[in-house]
């Protein structure tokens, strides 16, 4: 039973009761906001270049280039091979090429990076404890497309190393711009924001280097700002640091050279004196990350988590190994296919995952994926780590409980007796992250008794 402000009766206490309190927000409301539409950057439609608001004709483009993919995700670049009629008699007619899209493309977050209007923006997804109480916030990026998908081929796009100098340093500025001047932005028009333990922002590992783009931009806007600003970014920004490279040898050092800006200046939880404000993103077992075939897309397996540990206070759960593997819900599988993946678990102890329409048997028995969650899980605690799963786990959803009661089987509780280290992204509100402004409306801060009266 819950108690004052997300506390426990029976006495046991929820991820962050160190730090004193939560902050609570309209879900109900929240889960009613709808995101932006654009339908034009200056005479484009924005549905031509990628992004547009309609399923149908973002499929249809696709197939029309021959790019297949999901359809929100902004297809990067490309040549759309359009010509549109004149919007004024007597006009040229507007050819929109590979470099129409790229220019138009980087054009917009240029304009993000400065503080400007953009089709693209970026949002807060609450990362939640048990009691559906907010802790803390990741910052995420949308698309003016009324959706809640990420434009992560735009994102990809942007962010290739190999890419030329003009678009590296839009990156740099542009990622900059999010760590410390929206951050700052949105923290000081909306105070309740402040009460967040952590904003977390993503961070490559090669970005970490003191010799990248990034950590040189992020420092120039550092040293612009007043010492108070200053402060209160880097006490509430974390840096996460993404799976998707490999570790550079100097990682270690590099994540120095960032406490050394500032951030890390966050209370410490209990047994984490030398978190440093550092969070590791997207965690899978070395099982389930053999079992999900994600050697090429996920370098962030426990076994390479290990050497590293000391430097990070909080360990994000990949939502494939929490989604596919333990709790068996995995966004990507629909209701009908739900409830043959938990019988497949019942039934037969064997993780079935979807693969679109169908449902394709990992190889892997569910006992085993929840003995390695538990195991590691359990170490973890042992150090004091707090750790994330990066999706909605409920009790009343019939798959979640199942796995969560396996796992109680092997002495891991993550809604009683462990449920201090746990968070959950996402929560109730599933994949939808809003903008500062929808968060910060009707929250409050509530303090946690820590007598559990």
């Amino acid at each position: 039973r819950n108690g004052p402000a997300g506390v426990m009766t029976d006495g046991s206490t929820n991820l962050h009761d160190v730090f004193n309190h939560v902050v609570q927000i309209d879900i109900e409301r929240l889960l009613t906001e709808r995101p932006p539409v654009q339908e034009y950057i200056g005479t484009i439609p924005a549905a031509e270049i990628g992004l547009g608001s309609s399923l149908s004709e973002n499929l249809a483009i696709r197939k029309r280039v021959g790019r297949p993919g999901a359809p929100f995700g902004g297809l990067g670049k490309f040549d759309p091979k359009v010509t549109l009629p004149p919007a004024v008699s007597g006009e040229a007619p507007l050819e929109i090429n590979a470099e129409v899209v790229c220019e138009t493309k980087i054009g917009q977050f240029k304009s993000c990076s400065e503080g400007g209007s953009s089709i693209y923006f970026w949002v807060l997804q609450p990362i939640f404890n048990r009691s559906d109480l907010v802790v803390g916030a990741e910052i995420l990026v949308r698309a003016k497309n009324g959706t809640d998908s990420a434009p992560f081929e735009d994102l990809l796009f942007l962010m290739d190393p190999q890419a030329t100098p003009d678009i590296c340093q839009v990156y740099a500025s542009w990622k900059a711009e999010e760590i410390v001047g929206w951050t700052l932005k949105a923290l000081k028009e909306y105070p309740v924001l402040r009460s967040l333990h952590f904003i977390s922002a993503n961070v490559r590992p090669l970005d970490l280097s003191t010799g990248s783009l990034v950590f040189q931009e992020v420092e120039r806007r550092l040293n612009s700002l007043t010492p108070e600003d200053r402060d209160l970014v880097c006490r509430v920004v974390c840096i996460e640091v993404t799976e998707d490279q490999a570790h550079p040898k100097q990682i270690a050092e590099s994540m120095q050279a960032w406490r050394k800006l500032g951030f890390g200046q966050r209370q410490a939880p209990v047994g984490c004196p030398t978190c440093g404000g550092f969070i590791y993103d997207d965690t899978i077992g070395d099982l389930a990350h053999k079992a999900l075939g994600k050697e090429t897309t996920n370098l962030h397996t426990t076994t390479e988590l290990s050497p590293l540990l000391d430097e990070f206070w909080l360990l994000k759960v990949d939502i494939d190994w929490a989604g596919h593997v333990i709790f068996l819900s995995h966004p990507a599988c629909k209701p009908n296919q739900k409830a043959e993946v938990l019988q497949h678990a019942q039934e037969e102890d064997q993780v079935f995952v979807a693969r679109g329409p169908a449902l394709v048997d990992s190889g892997m028995k569910h006992s085993e994926a929840c003995a390695e969650f538990a195991t590691w899980t359990r170490q973890m605690i042992a150090k004091g780590k707090h750790i994330c799963i990066e999706l909605t786990v409920r009790q009343d959803d019939e798959n979640n409980a199942f796995a969560i009661e396996r796992l109680k089987g092997l002495g891991l509780d993550i809604f009683g007796a462990d449920s201090r280290y746990f968070s959950f992204q996402g929560g109730r509100l599933g994949p939808k992250a809003l903008e500062p402004r929808q968060l910060a409306q009707g929250a409050r801060v509530l303090e946690v008794k820590n007598d559990y009266t």
